[in-house]
């Protein structure tokens, strides 16, 4: 469960936590019913204070990625949030924030589509040859 932070970006930190943890979820690095450390353990592991460890686990919690169970912990939740609709909801973030940019940038929308084809094909192309 292994992943960085980066204490210059314009992210707070427990933001890059949540990130993080979804990611993880979102591989099956991380599993449904699967125990996540505890609020200090994650603050040390990621050297952050507590405050955005308990922070980023109560923004999960209200997601709907993990339950808090008294006396036993925080879990990844059993139920829609695990591993597929995680990573879809990860992907289509990551969508939205390209087109997002794209936009600021100026690139027409079909610019995009086509742009994203091609770039599709040629990442197609390289992993045929072994690249």
């Amino acid at each position: 469960m292994d992943f960085d932070l980066d204490p210059g970006s314009p992210v707070p930190i427990y933001q890059q936590l949540v990130l993080g943890l979804r990611r993880q979820i979102a591989i099956g690095a991380l599993r449904p019913g699967d125990r996540l450390p505890t609020v200090r353990e994650l603050a040390v592991r990621h050297r952050v204070n507590r405050n955005a460890a308990a922070r980023a686990v109560q923004e999960l919690e209200a997601r709907g990625v993990v339950r808090t169970r008294v006396g036993q912990g925080t879990f990844v939740a059993d139920d829609a949030e695990g591993n597929g609709a995680e990573r879809d909801t990860l992907f289509d973030e990551a969508l939205d924030r390209l087109v997002a940019d794209g936009d600021a940038l100026g690139v027409p929308r079909r610019e995009m589509a086509d742009r994203l084809a091609a770039r599709l094909r040629r990442l197609a192309r390289a992993a045929k040859e072994g690249r």
